[in-house]
């Protein structure tokens, strides 16, 4: 195992932890600029609030492995490997040259009634990402969903996520080194294939 990819997925653990209890423990109120929490039922039947932006997914669905964990699965391109499936809440796969890991994670939500919004700064405060890092809103098998990308510790990740069933479900995309061409694609068909359970 290399170092950055064992650095990698402690680094996503403990992003996954602290945006668990922020978004769980906070009593402030909503961050400036934010409505209250949605509701579950707005959350899947309207998209008022947070409207899609992503493209037509034009990148065909990768149909490697599986990684799964509670209540979220996706397939990762062929070639790929199953890292790390030692925790019940991530799970870990690596491209052959592990230059670039998958990390799916699931985690109990304190605040099941958190907006997409309040997920997306709360992992780009407590996951590392440089202010700013928040993107769009876009969507995830779909379900509205946060998209948040950036350096961290020195490695370039761009994470996707939302609440499902009471969990904090995120598909995150780590490039530790080398050019990163085909970027897009791998991302798009990687979140094409996510099934939410």
């Amino acid at each position: 195992m290399v170092i950055g990819v064992f650095s990698g997925r402690w680094t996503t653990c403990a992003a996954l932890c602290l945006v668990l209890l922020v978004t769980g423990c906070s009593d402030d109120d909503e961050p400036e600029g934010e409505g209250p929490p949605e509701s579950p039922a707005s959350s899947s039947s309207s998209t008022e609030e947070t409207t899609p932006t992503d493209e037509p997914t034009t990148a065909p669905p990768a149909t490697g492995p599986v990684l799964e964990v509670k209540a979220i699965s996706l397939r990762m391109p062929e070639g790929w490997k199953l890292d790390n499936d030692d925790a019940s809440f991530l799970v870990v796969g690596a491209d052959a040259e592990e230059n670039t890991l998958i990390n799916l994670s699931s985690f109990p939500s304190l605040d099941p009634d958190a907006s997409i919004a309040r997920l997306a700064k709360s992992t780009e405060k407590t996951g590392g990402y440089p202010e700013g890092s928040v993107l769009p809103p876009t969507t995830m098998a779909g379900q509205p969903a946060f998209h948040v990308a950036g350096e961290v510790v020195g490695d370039y990740h761009e994470e996707f996520g939302l609440i499902h069933e009471g969990e904090i479900v995120s598909v995150e995309f780590v490039h530790l080194r080398g050019p990163r061409d085909g970027w897009p694609e791998l991302i798009e068909s990687v979140l094409a294939t996510v099934e939410l359970s």
